[in-house]
């Protein structure tokens, strides 16, 4: 895929000073962060209906019907919630997703990757997704029962003033969590993730900032 979206590493506990580090613009933040069972999800769900809940306007989300797959449709949020930013390349499959689904709801979008999964999406993703992680290409594959794993990702976007958590599993959809603009994003979406930070007893948490290019 040929997009002009790099991925910076960044703490979620992210002071004024730190966020200045970050290249700008940023245009979507990642999270990895540990599954804590339903007490936990529950947690959230309290934290964003106090933050205004449902009602996704012109967000472009989708449902996660594929295993192991929420780095995947992460990175898709990020990319199709930034179409108007990024140039995507033609024939590339972020292109082909955006233009066939943008009418789509959020289920029948997960429903052409589920199809587009039994056409070698799906094992293209765990191939990669099994290569050892230093070895890279052509490494030993980690097995079935090691890429089972109680982390998840999600991805924040700005949209409409909103601060928006896009999380494929979510029976809440796309969730606004706050409010940002596109220069606030990255602080917006730290205070979000703090919030959730507070209702866990685990340290796994980690963010990305999708930057766009300067080149």
């Amino acid at each position: 895929i040929s997009i002009s979206i790099s991925i910076t590493a960044a703490d979620p506990n992210l002071s004024n000073s730190r966020s200045a580090m970050v290249p700008r613009p940023v245009v979507a933040v990642i999270l990895l962060f540990p599954i804590e069972g339903e007490t936990g999800e529950l947690a959230n769900q309290e934290a964003h209906k106090e933050a205004g809940g449902q009602g996704s306007g012109s967000v472009f989300y989708v449902k996660q019907k594929i295993g192991n797959a929420c780095g995947t449709i992460a990175l898709l949020h990020a990319m199709a919630n930034n179409r108007d930013l990024a140039t995507f390349q033609d024939g590339s499959f972020i292109s082909t997703f955006v233009r066939d689904c943008e009418a789509l709801s959020p289920d029948q979008r997960a429903d052409y990757l589920d199809k587009k999964a039994e056409e070698g999406l799906e094992s293209a993703h765990n191939a990669a997704a099994a290569a050892d992680q230093e070895g890279g290409e052509g490494a030993k594959p980690i097995t079935e029962e090691e890429m089972n794993t109680d982390l998840h990702f999600v991805c924040y976007v700005e949209s409409e003033g909103g601060l928006w958590e896009l999380d494929g599993r979510s029976r809440l959809g796309a969730t606004r969590v706050g409010d940002c603009t596109k220069e606030t994003l990255l602080e917006g979406a730290a205070d979000a993730i703090k919030k959730r930070m507070a209702s866990s007893a685990s340290i796994r948490f980690n963010l990305m900032a999708c930057t766009l290019s300067q080149d």
